[in-house]
């Protein structure tokens, strides 16, 4: 497929559902609700950004990204995203950030994405995510990456399971401990690198609900990774709700994070990367999928 055939078959945010523009913001429905979605460019709009940050992540003056940094998110052709309910439009339930760039190939950087915890059941971070997308094939951008905590089951649910996106690299301690320790504990900030190939046909069915996502295999059938394993699928359990295993044993918290560490820095250096999501199921805890990568397949 030619250049030109690729930019023309990549949705705009009309595609995905989304009605209205750049100027206007966009407005759509998710689980029944409608919600308003709005690109933040002056200082004094961002200041919704700064005010996110400090209430969902509970970060400290110094690790805030300020609205007088985030004005110059859009001349890297990146985006500043807000979710607005209609009975408050004034004051914002989710934003997401993204930094634009390049390294190998076009691609944003995503910040961070923080809701309200009000607002966590109307499906807004899967929304900010796909209009996110959609903003960035429009202006040219081939992927978005992120980093994320691996020990959070709702994010990995989100990133693997909805969204299709990847992930082979593991970060130890990206910001150190003291890092919004009100919702991390005090724990280590270790961290997954998450790539979403937005340009992909595996993800661009997705994003345009074209049933294109291709089931893993049952995880009855699979099983835990272990180091020398020949199968070229296997699991990783992660727990069901680590915030509650905080409030209740933070001990058990940090074995978690110990342990889920040296796993999946074995199963990447063996060639395994995430490519999926298992929800729980009876007793059991969530798990991601790995899949063996082969040559060729980044």
């Amino acid at each position: 497929m030619s250049e030109s055939a690729r930019s023309r078959s990549r949705p705009d945010p009309a595609a995905l559902g989304f009605s209205g523009s750049e100027e206007t913001g966009w407005t759509g429905a998710t689980r029944g609700r409608e919600v308003h979605f709005q690109l933040l460019r002056t200082l004094a709009d961002l200041v919704q950004a700064e005010r996110l940050q400090q209430e969902v992540f509970g970060v400290s003056e110094r690790d805030l990204i300020p609205a007088n940094e985030l004005i110059v998110v859009p001349e890297t052709g990146g985006a500043v995203i807000a979710a607005f309910l209609p009975d408050d439009p004034d004051r914002a339930v989710g934003v997401l950030v993204g930094w634009g760039g390049f390294v190998g190939r076009p691609r944003v950087v995503s910040d961070f994405l923080a809701i309200r915890p009000e607002a966590r059941s109307l499906g807004l971070a899967t929304a900010l995510k796909r209009l996110q997308a959609a903003i960035a094939l429009s202006r040219g951008f081939e992927e978005i990456v992120w980093t994320v905590d691996p020990l959070r089951a709702a994010n990995a649910r989100l990133n693997f399971g909805k969204l299709g996106a990847t992930a082979h690299h593991y970060e130890i301690d990206r910001y150190g401990s003291t890092f919004a320790a009100s919702l991390y504990g005090g724990l280590p900030t270790d961290r997954l690198h998450v790539t979403w190939d937005i340009a992909s046909p595996r993800v661009l069915s997705r994003l345009l609900g074209q049933n294109g996502q291709q089931l893993p295999p049952s995880p009855h059938d699979l099983a835990p990774f272990a180091p020398g394993m020949s199968a070229d699928a296997a699991l990783v359990t992660i727990p069901a709700d680590i915030d509650a295993l905080l409030g209740a044993s933070p001990e058990d918290a940090l074995t978690w994070r110990l342990e889920l560490r040296e796993t999946l820095c074995q199963a990447f250096a063996a060639g395994f990367a995430i490519t999926g999501f298992r929800p729980a199921a009876g007793d059991g805890d969530p798990a991601y999928l790995l899949e063996r990568r082969h040559a060729g397949n980044d």
